[in-house]
């Protein structure tokens, strides 16, 4: 009997031991993350709030210093209907892609094969030729489509975002940024966006991105 209730006893203490290694092992491996299955709202959207204090990054490529202040975070969910690659080379490469996103109604099955949409150097050209009966308008359309110059800190996010292919949907995280160059006697600026109903040049959003996650369109 002595023999049989010290294994009871170890027991008891073994097996909660092995339940808590087991769950802390699932998570630590991303298998208790939860990861979306689609786009937040059901469409996306734009989804920006104000830092407290604003923040300042910075990035050195060959002889340039960057420097990246920002009074927003940021979130772009959405399809990307359009996609604009750059070189490396500086200043220009600091935005290596841009990348056309709609949300919102723009979503809706059809609405898409209305528009004609071209992607050029920083600019998106869209028009669109909508019913009457989809009750969209212009002010609605100018708001839930966007072009997106996108800046990167990390190597390995840079080269994982431009994967993405034009009719995806994704999520990015970032925050919203103003670029300050400088090399030599050089001078390299671009200011973001910080409304969703300005027009170009100024209408564009620069996004510092720290997360991107791929997920589905839903129709």
């Amino acid at each position: 009997m002595s023999r049989i209730r010290t294994l009871l006893e170890w027991t008891v203490i073994l097996v909660p031991l092995f339940i808590t290694g087991v769950l802390i092992f699932w998570f630590a491996s991303g298998a208790g993350t939860h990861q979306p299955s689609g786009l937040p709202d059901g469409t996306g959207g734009f989804y920006q709030a104000p830092l407290s204090p604003p923040q300042q990054f910075t990035k050195t490529v060959g002889d340039w210093q960057f420097a990246f202040p920002s009074s927003y975070t940021y979130t772009l969910a959405g399809r990307v209907v359009g996609r604009h690659e750059y070189p490396p080379a500086m200043p220009d490469g600091i935005i290596p892609l841009d990348l056309a996103v709609v949300n919102g109604d723009l979503l809706k099955p059809g609405i898409l094969s209305f528009f004609t949409i071209t992607m050029g150097y920083h600019t998106l050209e869209y028009s669109y030729d909508i019913p009457a009966y989809t009750g969209l308008t212009e002010t609605y359309i100018d708001e839930h489509i966007s072009n997106n110059h996108l800046v990167f800190l990390e190597p390995a996010l840079e080269s994982e975002v431009k994967a993405v292919e034009v009719d995806s949907c994704l999520i990015i995280r970032g925050k919203l940024v103003d670029i300050r160059g400088v090399s030599s006697a050089k001078l390299y600026l671009a200011n973001t966006s910080t409304v969703r109903n300005d027009s170009y040049p100024a209408g564009c959003e620069v996004i510092l991105v720290e997360s991107y996650t791929p997920v589905g369109c839903g129709n």
